[in-house]
Order: structure tokens, then sequence, then C-alpha cells
């Protein structure tokens, strides 16, 4: 009797979910306990500060270099203070956010009609910069990431004005959500998303002050959070595994002020890309690459990026290849990954050296991204175009 053989599947199956998540608590308990200098200076003064004053009274004046949407959902664990140590509550908090920013990948996979959706999500929270950024830094780039991945979903459903809102309460969050900016404008401009709509974005990140403004914080300060930020670090770059970070330890570069030349070329980048993308095809599958490409490029060539500003990347590297489920985007994941360890490890450690391997690793995977999409291609896939 003659058999047809069956086609065998194109991915290999994940882990359960209970597996992944018993994997996550088991490198928490690790994780937890360790207090980095970013906790002890920063992120726990505020903390204590909104404990000593109340939740409410606290916004009456300005303190931390944060937005205040990141501030209130510390003032939302503070009356826990007494039961819980405060690095722990902070660190639940930014734990919540990568729950939250599974859910948002979760939702993206189910849209794009990628296999196991509910498992491939579930390898969010065992994400090696994930679980670093939030179990062992205690920092809140999930948070800003969750309504990011929620915008690429809304822009998947060509629905434009909850792509804008999701896009200003990313920016309300953080300002590291500007590194996603240049996909969103090339898409308003690409699928004439008419300009009285544009300003939701900003209105939305604005409306997330206004709880601290009617604190009583002041509100020239409030604007000018982000102006305030960016002057906080004068170094080139901080551990970022970009091309700055290499140019930076050149020995005949020296003390150069180079911030200059590096802001030129990025927003000769981003201009480049807004250029190219407002005329290309942008839908479904298709707008993954690009989407990637954006953070790529920007936290690749803006001055003063820190360590954690690939971690937009890291996500979507992973969508892309939880998505797809072929060698050559899980070979860009790993790279982006490795990329972005590397210089984690370079903050941890103090070597630089780690964060300069990061950069070549990182430079290497925007090359491989960046190519087919500046060359015609056929397929709905151009992280896999070939030549």
């Amino acid at each position: 009797m003659m058999t047809i053989p069956l086609p065998r599947p194109s991915f290999r199956p994940l882990p359960p979910i209970a597996a992944t998540l018993a994997l996550a608590c088991v490198l928490l308990w690790f994780a937890l306990p360790v207090v980095t200098l970013d906790m002890t200076e920063f992120l726990t003064p505020w903390f204590d500060h909104i404990v000593a004053s109340g939740p409410i009274a606290a916004f009456a004046t300005p303190f931390g270099n944060y937005t205040p949407a990141y501030l209130y959902l510390l003032a939302a664990v503070a009356p826990f203070a007494g039961l819980i140590a405060a690095p722990l509550l902070i660190k639940l908090v930014s734990l919540a956010g990568t729950a939250a920013l599974a859910l948002a990948v979760r939702h993206l996979l189910i849209r794009l009609e990628a296999p196991q959706p509910n498992r491939a999500a579930a390898l969010v929270l065992v994400l090696p910069s994930a679980l670093i950024n939030a179990g062992l830094l205690g920092q809140c780039d999930a948070i800003w990431a969750a309504p990011c991945i929620m915008a690429l979903t809304a822009a998947v459903d060509r629905k434009h004005l909850v792509m804008l809102a999701w896009c200003g309460l990313a920016l309300g969050i953080k300002v590291q959500a500007l590194l996603f900016a240049p996909f969103f404008i090339a898409l308003l401009i690409n699928r004439r998303v008419p300009l009285r709509f544009w300003p939701i974005a900003p209105l939305v990140a604005a409306a997330t002050m206004l709880p601290a403004w009617a604190a009583g914080w002041a509100a020239w300060d409030l604007a000018t959070v982000y102006f305030r930020q960016a002057g906080t670090y004068p170094a080139l770059a901080l551990n970022a595994p970009n091309l700055w970070q290499v140019v930076e330890a050149l020995p005949w570069i020296g003390a150069l002020p180079l911030s200059g030349l590096a802001l030129a070329t990025a927003l000769g980048a981003t201009a480049a890309y807004i250029a190219w993308f407002s005329t290309r095809r942008l839908d479904g599958r298709a707008l993954l690459a690009p989407a990637l490409l954006a953070p790529l490029l920007s936290a690749g060539l803006l001055p003063h990026m820190h360590e954690r500003y690939f971690f937009l990347a890291d996500i979507l590297t992973l969508v892309i290849a939880l998505t797809l489920r072929d060698r050559s985007s899980w070979r860009v994941a790993a790279m982006v990954q490795s990329a972005s360890l590397l210089g984690l490890f370079g903050y941890l450690s103090g070597l630089d050296a780690m964060a300069m391997i990061g950069a070549i690793l990182m430079i290497a995977a925007t090359i491989r991204v960046a190519r087919p999409l500046v060359r015609p291609f056929a397929n709905d896939n151009p992280l896999l175009a070939r030549a």
C-alpha cells in the first residue's frame, strides 16, 4: 500500500507556557535580590520621596528625571512600602510592565497569524534582556515598549487613530519611544493619514502629565523634562552597542566633540528612512522589517544612547522570528539579543570592550535587516528577501 508522506512543519514546537513561566521564576529568584547603582541613586530615592510625602502630595514639587507617568506607577505601589522592601516593589512594577509587554506581543502575533501565539508571547518573559531590564536593573523599558507594540498592531489593522493614541502613551511614559517615531511618520505619509490627526500622539503624551500638573508640578518643568534628560549624560555612548561606542574608543579620537556629527548623521539617516519608506509597500508582515529598522538606526546613530536603548529592537526581532520561524530571522534575533546583552554586561561589569563587541554585532544585524529593504522585493518578507 502506498503512503503519502505528510509535510513536515516549518517550525519547532515551543516549550509549554508553564515551563516558560517556571524558568522565568527561577531566573528571577537570583535577580530580584540584586540592587544596582541605578536603583540606589535614582529609583529608590524617588520612591522614598513618594512614600514620605504621600502618593499625591509628592507631585507638588518636581522630583526625578523621568516623566510623571512612570512615577504614577511607583505611587500606586507606595502604600505597600511597609510590607515589601522598596527595591522589590520597584522591580515588581517593572515586571508587571513585562507581563503587559508579553500580552501586547501576543496581540500582535495573533494579528500576524503567527503559529502558537500564546506560547510564543510567553517567551518575552524569559528573553534575557527583558529579564535583566526588569528583574535585575528594575528599569521600566517594557512599560513604554508595550504601547509601541500595540501601536504596531493598530498599524497592521490600519487603525491609525488608535495607533497614534498608543504612540502618545508610549511617549508619555518615556522619551525613548521617539526611537520608533521614524517608522510611524513614514507610515502616516505612506497611507496619507490626514494631518489633522497627527497631533493625537503629542496630545495624549501631554495628557499623561496633567495629574502631576494638577498636584502642583510646574508646567514649565513638565514641558522641558525631555530636554533635561537629553543633557544628563555627556558621553557619546554609554555602553550602547552602537557605532559611536566604537568611534569613541579610537585612540586618535580623544575628546573631540562628536555629538554634533552624531546627531547630524542620525537626522540624515532618519530623513532618508522616512523618504524611502513613505513610498514602499507597508502592509501586514511587510511592516515588520521596516519597523525593526527604525529603532536599530535611531539607537545605532544617535549620541548619548544607553545600553538599554535597543530594548524595542530586541522585542521586534523576537516577534519577527516567532512569526516567520526560519533561520534567517532567528539569526538576526540572536545577533541583536547578543549585542544588547554585551552592552548590558559592559554596564554591569565596567568593561567597555564588551559593549564594543556588541556594537559590531548590532551593526552587522542592522546591515542584514536594511540590505533587502533598499532594493525591490517581490514577497511579503523583506527581511529574508534574496538578491
